[in-house]
Parts: C-alpha cells; structure tokens; sequence
C-alpha cells in the first residue's frame, strides 16, 4: 500500500482523504491518502523520509505553495510560470513539482459554464492560489485583472509589474469588476466569522467564488449572494485538482511497481 497525502498547517478540517481514499477504494488503486500537519521546520524531516515513508505523492495548501519549490527537482508548466506547487510526485531519485489547482480552477468555471474572456476580475490575496488564479485567468484571456493584498509591497514581488495591486483598504470600486476570487483562508474554517472583503456594492450577476469549501457558504459568500452575485465555492475545484494529482500519482506508482 503506497501513502499519499496531503502537507499544511491547521489543515484537520481537509476533505481531501475522504476524495482520495473514496476514489483509491472504487477504482481499487493501492493508495491510501492521509493528512500531515507539519511546521515550517519540520518539512525538511518529511522530505527526508518520503522513501522511507513509502510516499508516492502529496499535495501541499496554505502556507506552503511556495516553501515547497526549494525542494524540488523540476518543475512542470504551468507551476514553473505560475511560481507554486499544490501536488508533488515522488519518484526514484526525484521530486517533480505540478500544480492541480490551476487545472482544477478552470475545470471548475467550465461546470459553472462561466466564460471569463473580457471579465475585469478581482484577486483577493497574493500567495500561492493568488499566483495560480492570476494565470489562469490570464491564460483564459480576462481583460483586466487586479489584485488586493494586505501587503501591496510584498505583492509587487510576486507578480508581473504591469499588474495593478492594491491595499486591500484601498478597494472600494467593487461594482466595476465582473468576477471576485477570494484566494485567503479568510472565511474559511480557521477563520469562520471573518470576511477578507466588504461587498456592500458589486455588479449586478457578478460571480464571486470562494476557493474556500468549509464552510460551504462563507461570510463573504452569503453577503455577495444578498447583493445578487453567482456564488461558488471551492468544492469543485478541490475535486478536479484531486482527481488530476491521482492521474499523476497512479502513473508514477505503476512505473515505481505496486
């Protein structure tokens, strides 16, 4: 039985064992998927033990999109643009780094039916899932996409110098944009009763997408809803990334041997 899992900080409240582990047990796939909550100074402790640990695979959230990259051997497109990684696949003498996220996002507007071809689109956030959300979009050809960060500065480094950032105080035109992603774990379930954003006014139909899932309608999801938004979570994209990291898993564990 080969291990995969899923790396972060406070993340027990994760759905991704039971997607992974329904769908290993359905397919017959001799994987089991478990959660690893680790600090910062115990990633390098888990990287040394992968083989050991008999770990074919993981995937890695909040904080560590970005940390991971330090450890990896190569990086596949899109992740090396988009410059994080949410699912690394271990092999014989290396880790190669892909991001799931970015296929599952956009896999996720395609089952909504959303077309964000000219959308003026709003990030809220600038780690990891900000980066990979910014290039999707861009890759699907929105028109104009800003960012807001509690830490504009910090931002700027991350991200292409045309690219409009702003403290997210400062934001308050928030009827101009066409899409609002929330890419904080603000309203999420370490942070339940908060909201990273007001949205007294936004566009009438304008979409709004939480890449939170628990709760499944956050703070900030219930208040766009009042004001006329199409809401989503992050449910779907979860799942797609899931299945799209299994992909990767499996083909590695049948070169490796079951």
């Amino acid at each position: 039985m080969h291990t995969t899992g899923l790396i972060g900080k406070n993340i027990n409240y994760s759905e991704s064992p039971e997607i992974h582990n329904n769908y290993y047990k359905k397919n017959n796939i001799p994987f089991f998927y478990k959660i690893f909550n680790l600090k910062q100074n115990q990633i390098d402790d888990f990287i040394k033990n992968l083989h050991k640990n008999n770990i074919k695979g993981f995937n890695v959230t909040i904080p560590y999109k970005e940390t991971i990259l330090q450890y990896l051997n190569d990086i596949v497109y899109p992740a090396d643009k988009i410059g994080a990684v949410n699912t690394v696949a271990v092999q014989e003498d290396k880790l190669i780094g892909y991001n799931t996220d970015y296929i599952g996002f956009i896999k996720s507007l395609q089952y909504y039916n959303i077309q964000v071809k000219n959308f003026k689109c709003l990030i809220i956030g600038s780690g990891g899932s900000a980066k990979c959300i910014y290039y999707a979009l861009k890759e699907l050809n929105a028109r104009d996409i800003c960012i807001v960060s509690r830490n504009p500065k910090k931002a700027r480094l991350k991200f292409e110098k045309k690219i409009k950032i702003l403290n997210i105080k400062d934001e308050n035109k928030l009827d101009r944009y066409d899409l609002i992603v929330n890419c904080t774990p603000i309203g999420g379930p370490n942070f339940k009763e908060q909201k990273p954003i007001e949205l007294k006014k936004i566009k009438k139909n304008c979409v709004v997408y939480d890449l939170n899932y628990t709760p499944k309608r956050s703070k900030l999801l219930k208040e766009a809803k009042e004001n006329g938004a199409f809401i989503i979570n992050g449910e779907k994209m979860l799942i797609f990334q899931a299945y799209s990291a299994i992909g990767l898993w499996c083909l590695n564990g049948i070169k490796g041997g079951r």
